[in-house]
């Protein structure tokens, strides 16, 4: 059976068993936080509930599954991933702040929207680094950027009415 591996974001693979077994015993494979997918699988899942992985500390592999009927390839996309790829929905912290900072450029009522934007982004990228396979980066990212914008817009209007 071939296993690919999602390490730090990264898809590896694919690799027999013996060659992941191989990579958790040498340590060059964390075994707790690794994602792995294989043909029969619909999505990924945690590496210690495939069969025949053999997580260290322990003795035995892992218990037999029944795989489920459907199998993407890996890379493959499907409208479902199309779609997640384009729309976050599943960080919507990242989406939120897409939005907030976007309507954030709008001048004076912005700067209420625009500090939003800037936590919720940070918060979105610091969930989608937690898991890798959530989608949002660039929203976050675009969030981040576009809040900054409007408060640094918003605090030289302030200046320039002070004057």
């Amino acid at each position: 059976m071939k296993i690919y591996v999602a390490v730090a974001g990264q898809q590896q693979g694919p690799h027999e068993v013996s060659e992941v077994n191989a990579m958790l015993a040498n340590g060059s494979l964390p075994s707790l936080s690794t994602l792995a997918w294989h043909e029969g699988l619909t999505e990924w899942v945690p590496l210690a509930t495939i069969p025949g992985i053999v997580i260290p500390g322990t003795t035995e592999a892992a218990a037999p599954r029944p795989a489920p009927a459907a199998n993407p390839a890996p890379g493959a996309s499907s409208e479902a991933d199309v779609l997640r790829t384009v729309i976050p929905y599943k960080n919507p912290m990242a989406l939120a702040a897409y939005y907030l900072g976007i309507f954030g450029m709008i001048p004076f009522l912005g700067i209420v929207l625009a500090l939003p934007a800037l936590g919720l982004g940070i918060a979105g990228l610091v969930r989608r680094k937690r898991n890798p396979l959530l989608k949002g980066a660039v929203h976050a990212w675009v969030g981040i950027a576009l809040g900054t914008l409007s408060v640094a817009y918003h605090a030289v209007v302030a200046f320039m009415m002070l004057l």
